[in-house]
């Protein structure tokens, strides 16, 4: 099988990468430094004005999810939100503040259980599938964030194309899955990777240690892994040691002291401040085979990498499936404030670049970004 890319590409700002962009077909097969080609780019800015109440008009992108919110303009509250936005108005919340972004906005709501609420998702569908794929975005948080509560922000997977797209409990239409979740706990800003197993048409929650190769902590729940920005992050850098995570509070790395308990604004600085995340996964080769990968970057900077995942395991028709959804967004488990308060707040994603492999000034280490100097603000823990 082979890929053509996507021909909406859209202009992306402030993004520089040697990769190619004329549309070619390309082998899937291909390993992981071979020369990344772009599959799909969105800066926003093009799109016209959008909420996720509305019917899908966005060029370019596939589907969109618009469920659990208690309060937004479409039902009735003018002064809040709906689950997502791109809007011209949102200028001040895209990168350069100009332009658009994608811009979810979570709501602190308890029902009297753990009920994740505020579930916007806006998906690209590769029909195509690829076997493998590096995928990049800028995230910002608001000003007004209040760091903990857990919110889904980014995932890949494979969907059979049957149903819903975004159903992923009972009919088992999706799986493999890769979620990126926010948490903020006890014990510091968290690293959640979330990984469900496949093929589609099987159980979704197939992911255990064994599939899971090597990795620094065991899953907690489902394929579920904390992982922190210190001790969990040794040997994980490019070269085999422990990343250089830019301290963006006091300066220098993390892992200056690998004892602290990281806070939000160490990571992600501070409210106006944009942070640079990606993913490469390579689906394993065949049923069973422990070669998958999943590996992370915070602003290039290598932060996790594990090359023995079994995203795929043995099953009786021996299918194997390739990654074709990849979405931005999703629900949150937010229970800080009263229900009274109909407490929102926003994060916003901007300049999603998705490309076959991983582009060659991060394998080179071309595009890291220096030490910050301490700053003179201070974020609520």
């Amino acid at each position: 099988m082979n890929f053509k890319r996507s021909t909406f590409v859209t202009r992306l700002k402030g993004r520089v990468h040697s990769s190619l962009v004329a549309p070619i077909f390309l082998s899937l097969i291909v390993p992981a430094i071979a020369h990344s080609e772009v599959l799909f780019e969105e800066s926003f800015d093009g799109l016209p004005d959008y909420t996720s109440s509305e019917e899908l008009n966005l060029e370019g992108w596939s589907f969109r999810r618009n469920g659990e919110v208690n309060w937004s303009p479409s039902n009735g509250y003018p002064d809040k939100h709906d689950a997502f936005e791109i809007l011209g108005r949102n200028s001040d919340k895209s990168r350069g503040n100009d332009g658009k972004s994608f811009v979810a906005w979570r709501e602190s709501y308890d029902p009297g259980w753990k009920q994740w609420n505020s579930d916007g998702i806006l998906a690209k569908y590769i029909p195509e599938g690829i076997d493998q794929v590096y995928v990049s975005f800028y995230i910002r948080f608001g000003d007004n964030w209040t760091p903990g509560g857990t919110s889904k922000l980014f995932r890949v997977y494979s969907w059979n194309g049957e149903g819903s797209p975004f159903n992923f409990f009972g009919d088992g239409n999706s799986g493999p899955i890769f979620f990126w979740d926010y948490n903020k706990n006890d014990y510091g800003l968290r690293n959640v990777h979330a990984y469900r197993g496949g093929p589609t048409g099987g159980d979704y929650y197939t992911m255990s240690g064994d599939d899971l190769g090597d990795t620094p902590r065991n899953p907690i729940n489902l394929g579920d892994m904390s992982l922190n920005y210190t001790n969990d992050t040794r040997g994980m850098a490019a070269d085999g040691g422990t990343p250089d995570i830019v301290d963006k509070v006091n300066g220098g790395y993390i892992s200056d002291n690998m004892n602290q308990t990281v806070s939000h604004a160490q990571i992600f600085g501070a409210p106006q401040n944009w942070t640079k995340v990606a993913f490469f996964l390579k689906m394993n080769s065949e049923p069973g085979a422990s070669d998958g990968q999943l590996i992370q970057w915070i602003n290039d900077e290598q932060i996790y990498v594990n090359k023995g995942i079994r995203w795929v395991k043995d099953n009786p028709d021996n299918r194997m499936v390739d990654w074709n959804i990849i979405a931005i967004g999703g629900n949150d488990f937010w229970q800080e404030y009263p229900n009274s308060d109909r407490r929102e707040e926003w994060y916003a994603i901007d300049d999603l670049y998705v490309a076959t492999a991983i582009p060659e000034d991060v394998l080179q280490g071309e595009v890291s970004v220096p030490p910050n100097p301490p700053s003179d603000f201070s974020v609520s823990q």
